[in-house]
């Protein structure tokens, strides 16, 4: 009899060995909540019939590594992989002893003596003989411990063949939607009046489409760092005002202006042209979610040893749960937050940040106290003389 699923084994442990288990992480992004009741109304299992060492016998074949540890954080058990993946060989070289004395975990025992009851669970990247693990930890009720490591490497072979996927369907999508487009076009010389709205939209749609498979497929660039390789001094403030005057036409249909407050020149190093994207897409935002006959502030200003690119608009703003969305792959915020209409991919600001990190940036999102959006980048500032 085999368990089918990390959360039958989870959801055991809890009933067994009294582990309250709040969550468990597969990855640090997804997380999930084990509920004991409905898991039992849901699964038919017999878990009052397993006796522990069954148990044990299960997670010793279990293709993810599994250790448990006593108060007093010595190896009670621990499975095959988990074996292999702390470099040791035989399983009487580490049961019964403590962690303290096992150099290779060393980060995993101070991560567990350092954190608080409340903090648990807790992960911890760390790296044994040169291969990245990843570890969970989860705290009992009575100061045992049940710890789920993994390779790194393998977690990063899935992204990337996910990766992988995301850039074949991409391209995959380019050249169909470029000839839906060139057919919009044919039918709107021949089709009747009352329907050329459809074709409208057809073409509409098409070309909003052929620009998400666009930014996917540049995206997917970015995260592999392909695109960057022209690192060189820029002027901010110069790179800001370019990029301005590339959306100025799109400003000028809605009486937007530009309130500019620059003290002094301060430079940066990076990759330019992709840097200047960035920032279109930054004041591109702003535009957009601005009201008519308004101003956009910008302000660039040097903070220790960083300068600091300030953008605000006089929008609606944003809820705080959504600081750190706006820059989540495909994000659209509520359009009943907005009386302005929007279009996008909802991925603009998501590439905006993997270039600022990738020119050893960092971009941030938050509102101002009189009303708006500010979204404020912060780059390492170079001397004026370099």
């Amino acid at each position: 009899m085999k368990m089918k699923t990390l959360q039958e084994v989870l959801l055991f442990l809890h009933q067994k060995w009294k582990i309250k288990v709040k969550h468990f992480s597969q990855s640090k992004e997804k997380k999930f909540e084990v509920d004991k009741n409905k898991y039992k109304r849901t699964i038919d299992f017999p878990f009052d019939k397993i006796r522990p060492q069954e148990m044990l016998s299960w997670l010793d074949y279990s293709s993810q590594g599994w250790m448990i540890l006593s108060s007093d954080l010595t190896i009670k058990f621990i499975n095959q992989k988990a074996l292999s993946l702390i470099k040791f060989i035989k399983y009487k070289d580490v049961i019964g002893k403590a962690i303290n004395d096992i150099n290779e975990l060393e980060l995993l025992r101070n991560k567990i003596l350092y954190s608080r009851k409340k903090d648990f669970p807790v992960s911890i990247d760390f790296t044994i003989a040169g291969e990245p693990i990843w570890a969970n930890i989860i705290r009992g009720s009575k100061k045992s411990y049940l710890i789920l490591l993994e390779s790194k490497l393998s977690i990063e072979s899935i992204k990337k063949r996910q990766n992988q996927l995301i850039n074949d369907v991409s391209h995959e999508l380019k050249t169909p939607l470029t000839s839906l487009i060139l057919i919009g076009e044919r039918l709107e010389g021949v089709i009747s009046k009352k329907d050329r709205y459809l074709v409208k939209r057809l073409k509409k749609e098409s070309k909003r489409l052929r620009k998400m498979a666009e930014e996917t497929l540049e995206l997917s660039k970015l995260e592999s760092s392909e695109s960057f390789n022209k690192n060189k001094k820029i002027s901010i403030s110069d790179l800001v005002m370019e990029s301005w005057q590339t959306l100025k036409p799109l400003a000028d249909k809605k009486n937007i202006k530009i309130n500019l407050f620059i003290p002094t020149k301060y430079y940066i190093s990076g990759d330019i042209e992709n840097l200047k994207r960035a920032f279109i897409n930054i004041l591109d935002n702003s535009i957009r979610y601005s009201p008519t006959n308004e101003e956009i502030q910008i302000e660039i200003f040097k903070r220790d040893s960083s300068v600091v690119i300030r953008v605000r608009d006089k929008g609606i703003g944003l809820e705080e749960n959504e600081y750190n969305d706006i820059f989540s792959r495909f994000y659209r915020g509520d359009p009943s937050r907005t009386k302005f209409k929007k279009s996008g991919s909802g991925l603009g600001l998501s590439i905006t940040k993997k270039i600022i990190n990738n020119n050893k940036g960092f971009i941030k999102a938050f509102n101002h106290k009189d009303g708006g959006a500010i979204i404020e980048t912060i780059f390492p500032c170079l001397d004026k003389d370099l």
